[in-house]
């Protein structure tokens, strides 16, 4: 029986949430979509891409309390300040059918795995993680919660990504290295070494610690 969800955040990402959950029930009818959640004042009313928009996140929550919860904010830090305020709900797992999952990687709820994507074997990724179009995570990676993998960005076997760390659109990572939590790899990056907490990687260099 089709479960209810909605997504948090009517932005860019959040439309391409939903088509990945139109995508999943082209496959098997798994999700009754209500529409969008979104702060923003312009976004309380009417609709996004044939959805409604269900107004505010706490007025969304309250109106349907026992639907599951996609947040499809791509700020990392907003998307845990959402999910800390939402009580009650289901957060789970989102993989666009077209994505490869080996079946020992372990996913915790809310994250998001977009369409062909690839969390190899035994691969570890931690809640609210975002895993984009194209992204790869090779073997016995861990990323940690609220870190976000962009389009196209490639992680080596071995690789840890600290919480709330960002990957930018085309990066990738030698085996083995370590990326901070809070870090940021700038589009296109290749890190050929570990990268502290915090800091900015560039194709120029550390540009802020």
């Amino acid at each position: 029986m089709a479960r209810e969800i909605m997504v948090v955040g009517g932005g860019g990402f959040g439309r391409e949430a939903m088509w990945t959950l139109e995508r999943i029930n082209s496959v098997a009818y798994a999700w009754r979509i209500i529409g969008f959640a979104d702060d923003d004042p312009e976004k309380a009313h009417g609709s996004i891409d044939g959805y409604p928009l269900l107004g505010p996140v706490a007025q969304a929550s309250r109106d349907y309390p026992g639907a599951a919860v996609l947040i499809a904010i791509g700020d990392n830090a907003t998307r845990e300040k959402i999910y800390r305020s939402l009580r009650g709900h289901d957060f789970p797992v989102i993989a666009d059918p077209s994505a490869e999952v080996a079946p020992t990687a372990e996913i915790r709820h809310g994250s998001f795995i977009g369409p062909r994507a690839v969390i190899s074997v035994g691969a570890e990724l931690g809640k609210f993680v975002i895993v984009n179009a194209r992204a790869g995570v090779g073997h016995d990676s861990i990323l940690g919660d609220f870190a976000q993998v962009c389009p196209g960005a490639s992680l080596s076997g071995h690789t840890t990504v600290g919480a709330h760390a960002f990957i930018a659109t085309n990066a990738c990572t030698v085996p083995g290295v370590t990326v901070g939590s809070h870090a940021r790899i700038a589009a296109g990056t290749p890190v050929y070494g570990n990268v502290a907490d915090g800091s900015t990687l560039s194709p120029f260099g550390i540009l802020k610690r």
